[in-house]
């Protein structure tokens, strides 16, 4: 028999790096000029008194190296403010974007320098430039939570609803990473709460996913659709039950979240709640009216997988809501010869209380007793049985 492969870990992925300057300046060719390849060294290290000289012999503070990065880049992405503005002084182009498509800005913002920032949007710096993979300084900044270059960025004009190539925008990393702040900010701003990334989830499933309530409260306030299934057919009330994130349940339940819909392997919240112990959640879920007996495509019960990971308490619960305590899946394996088989002597116990049959057979012609190995639960079922 094989466990239960209900809901897998969500697979979003953003692509919030970018290009580390110092492992480009470590490979750059040194057949380029000198002076061009100190410049980048010495923005890179910040040492102005160097950058100052050189820039005053001429060097172009454009020069790109063979990744495309400019000494305005590095010295944005390591925090150097003094060198930022000789380069600019020197009419440094912001714009330039290296070979993943990242700018002076977009390594300004990812990493906090709120002073650059603002040096490179007074020299007209594109806000809405993306990189390779379609991520925006707004984006990285929403991400990282700071918000100051947020509301710089914002009132500037950036296009709060820009995706990247995942479809992913500021609202929802911001909703991921719990930025409540932020995320006003971008509403405020009239960002799209229905947008859906490429796996059709919305910035409702990142804050779900976890456990922002009062998030999941202000984009409920924005119609945000609240049963709206991801391409695994997963929804936020599933992801928020599978992480165990009680307040976001019973936010999303308040709110209408429908307890029955199933997953690509028809797993219900309540499955979810059975599998991973998550005893409060089970309650909520059943006091909404969540269907105790509703299976997964492999046949799996809540009742089967709280007997499969040995959680007595939780089978007590589903066994008072009426579940059916006899129950098989596709296999023909019931709760009790899970719970016998996994060695959960205390789940074996409670179901054999509550009235359990230990004759059963599985589709192989195997009882619970034929199934476990462990000398306790072989006591208790001998005392059990009948046949």
């Amino acid at each position: 028999m094989n466990n239960i492969k209900i809901l897998a870990e969500h697979t979003y992925k953003l692509i919030l790096s970018t290009c580390i300057a110092s492992i480009f300046l470590l490979y750059t060719p040194f057949s380029v000029a000198d002076d061009e390849m100190e410049l980048l060294k010495s923005a890179f290290s910040g040492k102005t008194a160097t950058v100052e000289e050189l820039l005053a012999k001429g060097v172009n503070p454009d020069w790109q190296n063979d990744k495309g990065f400019t000494a305005l880049m590095v010295a944005s992405q390591y925090g150097h403010t003094d060198v930022v503005n000789m380069l600019l002084d020197k009419n440094a182009q912001p714009n330039l974007q290296n070979v993943g498509g990242t700018t002076a800005l977009i390594l300004a913002a990812k990493n906090g320098h709120e002073a650059i920032v603002t040096e490179l949007l007074k020299k007209d710096a594109n806000f809405d430039l993306q990189t390779n993979d379609g991520i925006t300084a707004l984006i990285l900044a929403a991400s990282d939570g700071y918000a100051a270059i947020v509301d710089a960025l914002l009132e500037k004009g950036a296009n709060v609803n820009l995706q990247t190539k995942e479809g992913v925008t500021a609202l929802m990393v911001a909703s991921l990473e719990g930025h409540a702040t932020i995320v006003d900010m971008l509403l405020a701003k009239n960002a799209k709460v229905e947008i859906q990334a490429t796996d059709n989830t919305t910035a409702l499933y990142m804050a779900a996913r976890n456990g922002h309530a009062a998030i999941i409260a202000t984009l409920l306030a924005k119609n945000v659709p609240i049963n709206l299934q991801a391409l695994n057919h997963s929804t936020a009330l599933m992801i928020a039950t599978q992480n165990g994130h009680t307040t976001a349940v019973k936010t999303l339940l308040e709110a209408g979240a429908e307890t029955d819909l199933q997953d690509n392997n028809g797993a219900s919240a309540l499955t979810l709640a059975a599998l991973h112990g998550h005893q409060e959640i089970v309650e909520l879920l059943l006091e909404k009216g969540a269907n105790v007996d509703l299976q997964a495509k492999n046949g799996f019960t809540p009742l089967i997988l709280a007997a499969q990971n040995g959680y007595p308490e939780i089978i007590n619960i589903l066994l008072k809501k009426g579940a059916k305590i006899d129950q098989k899946n596709q296999d023909g394996v019931t709760a009790l010869m899970w719970a016998a088989l996994h060695g959960h002597e205390d789940a074996v116990k409670t179901l054999l209380t509550n009235g359990a049959n230990p004759d059963l057979k599985s589709n192989t012609g195997k009882t619970a007793l034929e199934i476990t190995k462990d000398p306790s639960i072989t006591e208790l079922l001998k005392a059990a049985t009948v046949g």
